[in-house]
């Protein structure tokens, strides 16, 4: 498939473009972060199948042309011997600093151009689709995810002010700070903006958790997440 030109020619969705029954998707992302801070910004993906998916060569961002030149937009490889497990959720952060203040644990990954915690694996510039480098900087009012496999084959999207994967696309509208969009089924993909929704209640984003919990046991969920992996 020649993704670049899909890309030119049918910008206003690409829900065509998806591998079918790919196992991994994108399950919840955070592009309006808490305190304005773009290192605080993160993507999680998980693994609705049955076997562990090798990621040595898949890249997740927001660069959705290949060759293109922007500063703010970038695509980033998993490290070698990455892998994600039947059922299991990773999240990959702007900077691990920024996700551990928050959230009070580490993502699975960061960033290498924003990284800054040396026990989170960083992932690498995948510099044969974004030759010029760059940040993944999230925006707040148009923009999106892309996560590709080892052969730059894209596995799912997520668009929002942006007719890039969805038209109609998510609205832009997390207006608060650290309120995250997530699947509401992660096991039911229609390649659609009614996939989706805004994360609500009186914590506004839940890194790990899947499904998403209601908004009264949300901050019960997240201790409770906190003190397994204190425990590990």
């Amino acid at each position: 498939m020649n993704f670049l030109k899909l890309t030119i020619l049918t910008v206003t969705t690409c829900g065509s473009c998806f591998q079918s029954g790919a196992a991994v998707i994108i399950s919840e992302v955070l592009y309006n972060e808490v305190g304005s801070d773009p290192q605080g910004e993160w993507i999680e993906i998980y693994n609705t199948g049955s076997a562990p998916v090798v990621l040595n060569g898949w890249s997740i961002g927001d660069e959705e042309t290949e060759g293109a030149t922007s500063g703010t937009e970038s695509l980033y490889r998993f490290p070698a011997g990455a892998i994600i497990r039947a059922g299991e959720i990773q999240i990959i952060s702007a900077g691990g600093d920024r996700f551990l203040t928050v959230y009070g644990f580490l993502p699975n990954y960061e960033i290498a151009s924003a990284g800054d915690n040396a026990a989170v694996q960083n992932l690498i510039l995948n510099s044969d689709w974004d030759p010029d480098g760059g940040i993944v900087n999230l925006s707040n009012s148009n923009d999106q995810v892309l996560l590709f496999d080892d052969a730059n084959e894209l596995v799912d999207a997520v668009s929002w002010g942006s007719t890039f994967a969805f038209n109609p696309s998510l609205d832009a509208n997390a207006e608060n700070d650290g309120q995250s969009y997530h699947r509401i089924d992660p096991q039911f993909d229609t390649d659609s903006a009614t996939d989706w929704a805004l994360t609500t209640g009186s914590a506004l984003s839940s890194p790990g958790a899947i499904p998403e919990p209601t908004s009264g046991v949300l901050l019960f969920l997240s201790g409770i997440l906190l003190l397994g992996r204190r425990r590990c």
